[in-house]
């Protein structure tokens, strides 16, 4: 079994914050709970390192870029999409 974190429990760290944070807090937030040395993966994605990870969320729409930081979007997920239809990627 891997020991690599998935994406998934990421977000719900984020979430847990309420509030947006810069890039690289996010980054010291997810070495705190998972460690320096940390890999992660999505569904459609692994062996990621944290960076790679939050650039994903950017890339992808899950985390948007606000005037004091980084905020989730929409369920955690993805952005403008509802949770549950055929189109909801969980990558």
């Amino acid at each position: 079994m891997s020991d690599s974190i998935h994406g998934r429990n990421v977000i719900k760290l984020m979430k847990a914050q309420n509030t947006p944070q810069p890039h690289q807090q996010w980054l010291a937030l997810m070495a705190q709970e998972f460690g320096e040395n940390a890999q992660f993966h999505t569904c459609r994605a692994s062996d990621m390192t944290g960076s790679q990870l939050v650039d994903l969320f950017i890339s992808n729409g899950r985390l948007t870029e606000t005037e004091t930081g980084f905020e989730i979007n929409q369920c955690g997920h993805c952005a403008g999409k509802e949770h549950g239809k055929e189109t909801h990627s969980h990558d």
